[in-house]
């Protein structure tokens, strides 16, 4: 008899949560993501590891982890707006990261456009 396991990671969208970006100071409905490991059995998740819940800002391309409790309570529905005590920055956004906050595309230091997209980045 043999087993079949392994593990990989995943990423789940989760839907639209409102926030106000501390970045940008934008209030907006940030896209909420679950990112988590996973053990398989016979391709089956049997154990979850490493669950952390990351939003991002659609205008400055700021990305924030948040708070696990809050992140739950998102997900449930229970919450629909993240207070700023529940985000801490991964990465910031904005045209002096030369991130785009279209497509969310990396461009070079000091671009008016995006390389990718076109759009405006001031």
């Amino acid at each position: 008899m043999f087993f079949i396991m392994g593990n990989d990671a995943k990423l789940q969208q989760l839907g639209p949560v409102g926030a106000v970006c501390p970045g940008c100071g934008q209030t907006l409905a940030f896209s909420l993501c679950k990112s988590f490991c996973y053990i398989h059995l016979f391709f089956i998740p049997v154990f979850r590891y490493q669950v952390r819940y990351i939003a991002t800002c659609p205008h400055c391309a700021a990305a924030y982890q948040v708070d696990p409790q809050a992140g739950r309570a998102a997900e449930k529905g229970q919450l629909a707006t993240l207070p700023a005590s529940a985000l801490t920055p991964l990465r910031q956004g904005g045209p002096a990261a030369g991130l785009c906050p279209r497509c969310g595309a990396s461009n070079p230091p000091g671009s008016a456009f995006c390389n990718q997209c076109g759009g405006r980045l001031g």
